[in-house]
């Protein structure tokens, strides 16, 4: 029996040790380089950002929680705390619900949505759609201050100082009630297997197998036990009051402890995503340990070496892991937020500046500077060891050939890996070297801008002046035909050594970055970079290579190409990446604009950079990371493991408001009537990068789309009365749209006054007073016309009967004496010249009398006019005169009717004066589609050299009539008849010459009415 439980524990402990070292070997990976996995994270791998008082942070936080919603709350004595990434929001409860206590001590998600709520004085309280809900006795909690928790499958428990106990359908559920017992439980976690451990004050560990059974004491665990948490790889830490955080890793409900104890008593700790470990101290600090500290300690049995947090304002309380991978600090004085960013950053000796650094093959860092001799830090060490290389070595190389390290300051270069550094080649003078670099030969090349032409050789004995003239070289590279390519000072000038032959690449290859500050060759392809942008070498020519920003690629100080094929380039503000998929567009297309990826402050990138020295700035190690160092800063980024950018969580509508009225937003939302201004309230809880958020709204019927970058609030102004839809969009730092957009129904009911009933009814006695107003007018102006004509009637009456007459007894007795051949012959020729004379101003006169009744006319009176105007001519010239009307006549239009007046006229006056003719015809012919009036005589015909002119010089008769005949889009044509005589034709199109005509119902209705105001 003794040898079976022997045998029993034999077993059982072979199970710990198996599951310890498991353990141990997971999380080795993280760090080892011969595991072939990426390094580990470190403090340096996440960004800092204080939120305090100014920024509007609550203080004294001694709870955070995130909601399924995406929200951050915060809670302490001042109440509850709402936190969108960018703005903090104190909660207000509703009227008539308040908290049983302002000080709160605990928040927690509710399964589903919501959050829950723990003070001291009462059980707990569940926030739910603003509501607050009270659960005490009557909702089955036992006891008081609750501490909350969650299984894995999501349902919530809470320890009270009397139970525990889980909500499930509406109403808390006793687990274990202690009321009787007296163990009591302070803190408990759940681990993947759903058993609860929990942590007693003097009591120790205890363990409820799969939530089922009663809790029991874990033996050989720890005897007094505050703090229990439970990390995704499956460590098990507890904090005791005097020994500190004890690490353990599990099989099952059994504990094996895999490290010395952290000396501190945490307060909160956190195990987040990536395997590390955040807790606070009673000192006031805030602790991280990476896990290739917590995979180390395991190894060796140790205490793992931890980071202080530097900087920390206030005694920081509970730390949380959003969804995103945020961890969160709550402290007495604001919350801080320590984000993961694309690039690890490495705590440097202190006061290094001016920085080389380079990468052995085994992850070890080979640090220059201008201030310090040369450090080492190897992969697992957690602090630099100084080097016997001297300072001022701003010039490290690592050969790709055999991953050797090499280095050169003023005492000469040196080998740095493998093994110890040593001296290699002593310096021919005590200048600064600026770059190292070895060719495929293992021939060695050093910048020396001071010494001889500034390019220096080692050829294993002496040194060798390689350019013979002086040149300042600040960057070089080997290509796979082992050729050697110097950047150097001058710009648009590159410098190429092939079998000990210099040949100058300038502008007339292409060549226009500027001054060289970045070479890389890779493949068979040649990159250069510099102040004017970047560009690779074809085997002819240098071609440039554009981004979708034109200052994108400028003051280029480095280039790498990673093993997908990606082109990551340094410049003085961020570092990009462009994809190989564009490069190969890019190549094939030249005048392609390049997408890219820009990584700057916020994503680790170190400082600023010296552009003339510790070039390149980029560099690319061996397992594949990719390193950047600055003046004050050196930071790595692994490729293949870039922090993704998370969707954005939905949009929220908190509010809209019209004065001082705030309206509930569940369902549509109507408006009072006079409120036409309003402001609507929205936010997307991005707790990351809240800053590149960008938001655009419409309301749809009123507004367009607009962009309104980061704004979270939308006014309008103005808005009449109808239904729209209030639409919001959000993009988060890729650009990229969130899910689903958020809208809001909106229901502006019109006033009395602007309905369309009585719109109608005002604008029935507006329109009747404009129909009056316009009755009158035209009344006056028919009554000031008639006047007119009335007057222009007589006066063409009075010349008619008065001096036209006279004229005609004159021009009578003028041709009588004419006649006479009792007088001298001379005589009766100026009486026959002054008979010619008279008859023209008879005519002239005729004429004006005519114009002048004509303007009185009413549109219907073409003809009629046309015969007086023949009349008048027959009773002064010879000619006979004829008018043949053909078809019914319609009215005229006013002006069409005045031109087709005045070239009929013309023709016949031109007919009866000029012509010659025994008599002349008018045709008026109406037909639907055209009205055609023909002039026509029997006279000599017209000249020829007026028909092909236009016209006489000095006459304007005819070109006057081709004038008017264009003026109303008229056909006017005339001709030389064959038989003799002339041909006037006018052809007038219908919609040119005839008027509508009015209905009978208008005539009818406008005689009633204009009877009505007789």
């Amino acid at each position: 029996m003794i040898h079976s439980a022997f045998t029993t524990w034999r077993i059982h402990a072979s199970r710990l040790c198996r599951r310890s070292l498991a353990c141990a070997a997971v999380s080795l990976t993280l760090i080892d380089p011969t595991y072939g996995a990426a390094p580990s994270e470190t403090l340096g791998s996440y960004q800092r950002t204080a939120f305090t008082r100014s920024d509007g942070a609550p203080a004294d936080i001694r709870s955070l929680a995130q909601t399924t919603d995406g929200f951050l709350w915060l809670a302490g004595t001042k109440g509850l705390t709402r936190f969108d990434g960018v703005q903090f929001t104190a909660f207000k409860p509703l009227q008539g619900e308040n908290f049983t206590e302002a000080q709160l001590d605990g928040v927690f998600p509710a399964e589903g949505y919501g959050l829950w709520i723990a003070n001291g004085a009462a059980g707990p309280t569940l926030l739910r759609d603003g509501h607050l809900t009270q659960f005490g006795e009557a909702q089955g909690y036992v006891g008081n201050s609750a501490r909350f928790l969650s299984d894995p499958h999501g349902t919530v428990w809470s320890i009270s100082d009397k139970a525990i106990l889980f909500f499930k359908h509406g109403i808390w559920h006793v687990f274990q009630d202690d009321s009787r017992s007296d163990v009591r439980f302070q803190a408990g976690a759940f681990d993947e297997s759903g058993n609860l451990w929990l942590a007693a004050a003097k009591r120790g560990l205890f363990v409820a197998r799969r939530g089922f059974a009663p809790p029991v004491n874990v033996l050989n665990s720890v005897g007094d036990a505050r703090r229990v948490t439970i990390g995704r790889s499956g460590r098990i830490y507890v904090t005791t009051a005097d020994e500190g955080v004890h690490i353990f890793c599990s099989d099952n409900i059994s504990l094996v402890e895999v490290a010395i104890p952290i000396p501190f008593f945490a307060a909160s700790a956190l195990e987040d995503r990536s395997g590390s470990l955040w807790f606070t101290s009673q000192s006031g600090n805030l602790y991280y340990t990476s896990p290739a500290a917590l995979a180390l300690a395991e190894k060796q049995h140790s205490v793992p070496q931890s980071e202080v947090v530097p900087n920390v304002d206030g005694f920081p309380w509970q730390i949380l892991q959003d969804r995103v991978g945020n961890v969160w600090v709550g402290r007495n004085s604001g919350v801080d937020r320590f984000t993961p960013a694309a690039f690890t950053q490495v705590r440097l000796p202190e006061k290094a500046h001016e920085l080389s650094a380079s990468i052995d093959k085994s992850g070890g860092i080979w640090l220059g500077s201008e201030n310090l001799n040369v450090m080492h830090l190897g992969a697992n060490d957690f602090s630099w060891k100084k080097t016997k290389m001297s300072k001022f070595t701003l010039a490290t190389y690592v050969d790709p050939s055999n991953d050797s390290v090499w280095a050169a300051n003023p005492t000469g270069v040196w080998q740095l890996f493998p093994g110890e550094p040593h001296l290699v080649a002593p310096s021919p003078a005590p200048f600064v070297p600026y770059a190292i670099i070895r060719d495929r030969k293992k021939a060695i090349f050093v910048s020396w801008p001071n010494k001889g032409g500034g390019l220096m050789t080692w050829n294993g004995k002496y040194w060798l002046d390689l350019l013979k003239h002086p040149t300042f070289v600040k960057v070089m590279a080997v290509d796979k035909e082992n050729n050697l390519w110097l950047g150097t000072t001058q710009k648009n000038s590159l410098i190429e050594f092939a079998d000990g032959t210099e040949h100058v690449w300038t502008v007339r290859q292409g060549l226009d970055v500027g001054a060289v500050r970045s070479i890389l060759s890779v493949d068979s392809l040649l990159w250069l970079g510099g102040d004017n942008g970047i560009q690779y070498f074809d085997g002819t020519r240098f071609v440039s290579i554009h981004g979708t920003n034109d200052d994108a690629f400028q003051n280029v100080t480095g280039l790498v190409q990673d093993g997908s094929g990606n082109l990551w380039v340094q410049n003085l503000d961020a570092i990009l990446r462009i994809p190989a998929g564009e490069l190969k567009k890019a190549m094939s297309a030249p005048d392609t604009r390049v997408t890219y990826r820009q990584f700057n402050t916020p994503d680790g990138v170190p400082g600023s950079i010296d552009a003339d020295r510790m070039l390149p700035s980029l560099r690319i190690a061996a397992d594949g990371r990719i390193w950047t160092h600055s003046s004050t800063g050196l930071a790595w980024l692994n490729p293949t493991a870039i922090p993704k950018p998370e969707p954005l969580p939905s949009i929220v509508v908190e509010m809209l408001k019209s004065g001082a009225t705030v309206y509930p937003l569940a369902g549509s939302v109507t408006q009072t009537l006079s409120q036409d201004t309003f402001r609507i309230a929205y936010t997307v809880p991005a707790l990351t990068h809240p800053d590149l958020v960008h938001f655009s709204y419409r309301l749809q019927g009123f507004s367009e789309w607009q962009d309104v970058g980061n704004r979270r609030e939308a006014v309008f102004t103005k808005v009449p009365p109808g239904k729209y839809s209030f639409e919001v969009l959000a993009s988060g730092e890729d650009g990229v749209a969130s899910v689903r957009s958020k809208s809001l129904s909106l229901n502006r009911p019109p006033a009395w006054y602007q309905t369309w009933w009585f719109h109608l009814l005002a604008v029935l006695p507006l329109a009747l007073m404009l129909w009056l107003a316009h009755t009158l007018r035209v009344s006056v102006i028919n009554r000031r016309v008639k006047i007119r004509v009335e007057e222009r009637e007589r006066i063409a009456r009075d010349l008619h009967d008065t001096l036209l007459q006279g004229l005609q007894g004159l021009q009578l007795r003028l041709q009588t004496w004419a006649a006479d051949t009792k007088l001298e012959p001379l005589r009766r020729s100026e009486m026959s010249a002054l008979e010619f004379t008279t008859r023209n101003m008879l005519v002239d006169g005729r004429d004006r009398i005519i114009s002048l009744r004509r303007t009185g006319a009413s549109q219907a009176d073409l003809a009629p006019f046309l015969i007086a105007v023949g009349e008048e001519y027959a009773s002064l010239y010879k000619p006979k005169f004829a008018l043949i009307e053909h078809g019914e006549s319609k009215p005229l239009l006013p002006d069409t009717a005045s031109e087709v007046l005045d070239i009929v006229r013309e023709g016949m006056r031109n007919a009866f004066v000029h012509a010659d003719a025994r008599s002349v015809d008018v045709t008026i012919d109406w037909r639907p589609a055209v009205l055609i009036v023909r002039v026509r005589d029997d006279g000599f015909g017209i000249d020829e050299m007026i028909l092909r002119d236009g016209g006489l010089a000095g006459h304007w008769g005819v070109p006057g009539m081709r004038e008017r005949a264009a003026k109303i889009g008229a056909r006017m044509e005339i001709r030389r008849l064959d038989e003799g005589g002339t041909d006037l034709l006018l052809e007038v199109p219908a919609r040119r010459a005839y008027a509508r005509v009015p209905s009978r119902l208008w005539y009818s209705f406008r005689g009633s009415w204009g009877a009505s105001f007789k």
